[in-house]
């Protein structure tokens, strides 16, 4: 009965909320992922670092498996069971849904039976993807790629955590940038998703709207769950 239950979950993608990554049948082409990863650990609550099976044109995964490290932080997982249906290996960050939110490697999934992917050393926490996926490819262009940072805030590797974590900000100064634990008294998100500076603001809005990452809701799980590097 048990093992019905969970094929039956494992076949409808309804909208429900899954708390655990599915297990794999045993089935069908094989991938190996290894590397040496840091950061797996700081991730909130909700999302899940995976080795994952994408149909062509989806976001959501047709079929997942959790990475994990051992003590020296090198990983070697075995996603089995990978359908006909698949046509894309992932690396990447899904949610309860098994929404692909981040993707760190990826490969295609051509006919052969055993792929692999070898992602070397790579810090895969939630802030250094908030760094590389949000920060190095929009916000610094603005806030610190040249000598010139909008209203003092450097946003480059390196710089962006200490200048946003419990800092006051110039625009609310009885605020912080980044308040840890609570996104709503948190300016960086404000001025994110409201019109909180009115002109000045509305760009910041319209630059992360238009991005395939939710980096609104990301952010504010980030804040929300400690603001941790």
């Amino acid at each position: 009965m048990a093992s019905l239950f969970a094929l039956f979950i494992g076949a409808c993608d309804d909208g429900r909320l899954y708390e655990e990554i599915i297990d794999t049948p045993e089935e069908g082409r094989v991938a190996k992922l290894t590397g040496t990863l840091q950061g797996l650990d700081r991730w909130a609550a909700g999302y899940s670092v995976v080795i994952a099976g994408f149909s062509a044109d989806s976001e959501y995964a047709v079929i997942t498996k959790a990475v994990s490290v051992n003590d020296a932080g090198a990983t070697e997982v075995v996603l089995s069971g990978i359908s006909d249906e698949v046509t894309d290996i992932e690396f990447c960050v899904v949610n309860r849904l098994r929404k692909r939110i981040i993707t760190f490697d990826a490969m295609e999934a051509d006919g052969v039976d055993t792929l692999r992917l070898d992602v070397g050393a790579m810090n895969v926490g939630m802030y250094a993807s908030l760094q590389d996926g949000l920060f190095n490819t929009t916000c610094v262009n603005c806030h610190g790629a040249s000598t010139f940072a909008a209203r003092g805030l450097y946003l480059t590797e390196g710089q962006s955590y200490d200048a946003l974590v419990s800092v006051p900000s110039v625009i609310r100064t009885d605020s912080m940038l980044v308040n840890p634990g609570n996104a709503k008294e948190s300016v960086l998100y404000d001025a994110l998703a409201t019109d909180l500076d009115g002109a000045l603001s509305r760009p910041h809005y319209e630059m992360v709207s238009t991005q395939s990452t939710n980096w609104l809701t990301f952010i504010k799980d980030w804040i929300n769950d400690g603001a941790k590097k």
